[in-house]
């Protein structure tokens, strides 16, 4: 007696089809899953046998063999224990093969037949709609799913309700909350820096890479944080893309899905593969959780200089590609990246309060360890000193820019850049413009990145004020964010 049935496997952010095969013959009894399966899905053996019985159904006492089609492709994860169960009892004779026809199924399995959310779920929901099928699941995930167009979702809680047939297809008229939370840091609540938020709306409107240095204390890591409160609700396409990944993370996808942009902070300890992903099976690292949103790496200089490296290619392509030897796994990787450190170890390195105690080498050695490459990708640096006291203790100093006022605009801007047709950055400059470029990247002896990143930061400013050509003054200005390499 043999039975199948469908479910997938995660490989990257998307489910790949696998058939689960079960054979149910006369013999020695035995319990047997072939087909590159992973410890977590050979434990199903166990987990199977005890949810069976606990549900009332009969484990057969003969020779059962589960195939795993098809048999290159690595398997992982318990979320094969329902599909294996059903298998089974379909090969038994216990349930009716024709049910589960045009359904995939996917879930894990307590020893109580509980069914029980899995990493991944909305890329098995995104999977079964490509395949034309209705996804058959855990009930906890049905909230989660509901936000996948096209989906048949049913949700199931215990084994044993399958003896009445399948569940009703669950549906939801609720559509998921979006909005923009208050940030826990507002511009307003930042006294004085006016250049750094100015720098920070621009960087938020055109999703430039920010570096924020100066000495300890200054307001580094509170003016990077408030960048996440300037950056408008995900779109419908971003916050699914968004929670995909966390789901397959195994985080909670709900604040993508109602729509919050990301933004992550991983402590400077962080490995390679927590960066930008890694692992076996492969996960996706911080760099793919921030998809969409904000990385902040405070004390950068302090991170692996191999991690650092690590994130080259990635922000610049805005995806990861991990290869190994079963073959590549791609992780979308698109962000605003926001670094914040110290101009020496000391911290002090041209303050004009206190003097630096670092050696000039020690200061090189320091400022190297981000790297030249990577230095170059950052389309604005700027210094950030410390404030006045008598300013930062003054209750009735003048509010500033607030977060509110700077979102309205970073929309305004990025629907502006959205609007505008189709063009080279080079045609949209004046001649002014032009000639001021060319005297900056002549006499600087710039990168034909750096040329490029100093014209998109110009594109993002003339956005901002919503005119179509970038004028002589756009690009003055996105020279003083670079004014390290071009002064």
């Amino acid at each position: 007696m043999q039975a199948s049935i469908t479910t997938a496997t995660l490989h990257g952010v998307d489910a790949v089809r696998v058939e689960v095969q079960a054979d149910v013959s006369p013999g020695l009894p035995i319990f047997g899953i072939v087909g590159l399966a992973d410890v977590a899905v050979q434990e199903a053996r166990d987990r199977v046998r005890a949810a069976l019985r606990a549900a009332g159904y009969e484990f057969p006492n003969a020779r059962v063999i589960v195939n795993l089609a098809p048999a290159p492709l690595r398997k992982h994860g318990t979320g094969f224990d329902l599909p294996i169960a059903l298998a089974v009892l379909c090969a038994t004779g216990q349930l009716p093969h024709k049910v589960f026809e045009s359904l995939s199924v996917v879930g894990e399995l307590g020893l109580d037949a509980r069914v029980r959310e899995v990493p991944g779920m909305l890329a098995h929901a995104i999977g079964a709609v490509s395949r034309g099928e209705n996804l058959l699941g855990p009930a906890a995930s049905a909230e989660v799913v509901a936000v996948v167009p096209g989906l048949g979702f049913h949700a199931l809680e215990h084994l044993s309700v399958l003896r009445g047939g399948l569940p009703a297809v669950f549906e939801t008229a609720v559509e998921p909350d979006r909005h923009s939370p208050r940030p826990p840091v507002r511009l307003e609540d930042v006294a004085g820096h006016e250049t750094a938020k100015r720098c920070l709306e621009v960087a938020a409107a055109g999703g430039h890479h920010i570096l924020l240095t100066g000495p300890p204390g200054s307001g580094k890591t509170l003016l990077a944080r408030a960048l996440a409160g300037l950056l408008p609700p995900l779109t419908d396409r971003e916050r699914l893309e968004s929670a995909l990944i966390y789901s397959v993370a195994g985080l909670d996808p709900m604040s993508a899905i109602e729509g919050i942009r990301p933004f992550r902070a991983p402590h400077h300890s962080c490995t390679v593969a927590g960066l930008v992903g890694g692992g076996t099976p492969p996960r996706p690292g911080e760099l793919s959780l921030a998809h969409n949103g904000v990385l902040f790496l405070d004390e950068v200089p302090q991170f692996a200089p191999a991690a650092l490296q690590a994130l080259r290619q990635p922000i610049e392509e805005g995806v990861v590609t991990l290869v190994r030897a079963s073959g590549a796994v791609r992780y979308p990787g698109k962000i605003t990246l926001a670094a914040a450190m110290n101009p020496c170890p000391c911290g002090y390195d041209g303050d004009p309060q206190r003097s630096c105690t670092c050696t000039e080498g020690a200061v090189h050695r320091y400022q190297s360890r981000i790297g030249g490459p990577l230095f170059d990708r950052m389309d604005i640096s700027i210094r950030v000193d410390r404030i006045d006291p008598a300013l930062l203790l003054d209750d009735e100093r003048p509010p500033g820019v607030s977060t509110d006022d700077v979102r309205e605009r970073v929309a305004a801007a990025r629907a502006y850049a959205m609007s505008r047709p189709p063009a080279s950055l080079r045609s949209w400059l004046a001649p002014a413009a032009r000639s001021t470029l060319e005297v900056a990247g002549r006499n600087a002896r710039l990168s034909g990145r750096a040329i490029t990143r100093l014209l998109r930061v110009a594109r993002t400013i003339a956005d901002l004020e919503c005119t179509e050509r970038v004028d002589e003054v756009h690009v003055i200005e996105a020279m003083a964010y670079r004014a390290w390499e071009v002064a």
